[in-house]
C-alpha cells in the first residue's frame, strides 16, 4: 500500500464515509474544507495509486460524473499506517522490525506462502551467521 498525503488521506475518509459510489459533490457536501480543484486532482492520484476506482457515472441534478469507490478498505489502510508508524516509532530499526513481524503474524491476513518465504528468509539469515 503506497502511503497517502494529507489531503490524499482526507478525501480518502470522506470517500469511506460517505459508503456508497460517490461523485466530487458528494464529496464536497461531505467535507466542504476541500477544494473542488483539490478534489479533482486527488482523485486522479488515488485512483494511480489503486486506492479507489471509477465503480459507475452518476447523474446529479446538475452534472453526470463519475462515482468512486474505495478498492482499499479503511481498516486494511489503518493497520497498515499503525504498522509503518511502530517501526518509525521504535528506538532502533530492529526493534521496529521485530514489532511489525510480530504484529503481522499475529493477523489475520497471512497465507502458507507468505510464512513459506519468511521462513526462507529467516533460513537465509540463519546460514549467513554459521
Amino acid at each position: 500500500m503506497i502511503s497517502l498525503f494529507e489531503k490524499e488521506e482526507a478525501v480518502m475518509y470522506t470517500i469511506w464515509g460517505i459508503g456508497h459510489p460517490c461523485v466530487i459533490s458528494d464529496i464536497l457536501k461531505t467535507n466542504p474544507e476541500l477544494n473542488r480543484n483539490t478534489v479533482v486532482k486527488v482523485l486522479k492520484t488515488l485512483t494511480s495509486k489503486g486506492y479507489i476506482k471509477v465503480d459507475s457515472i452518476i447523474k446529479t441534478a446538475t452534472r453526470t460524473g463519475r462515482g468512486y469507490i474505495p478498492i482499499i478498505q479503511q481498516e486494511d489502510y489503518e493497520a497498515q499506517k499503525q504498522l509503518m508508524h511502530m517501526i518509525i516509532e521504535s528506538p532502533t530499526p530492529q526493534d521496529g522490525i521485530l514489532q511489525y513481524c510480530s504484529t503481522l503474524a499475529n493477523g489475520k491476513h497471512l497465507d502458507a506462502a507468505f510464512i513459506d518465504e519468511m521462513e526462507r528468509l529467516l533460513d537465509n539469515l540463519k546460514s549467513k551467521e554459521s
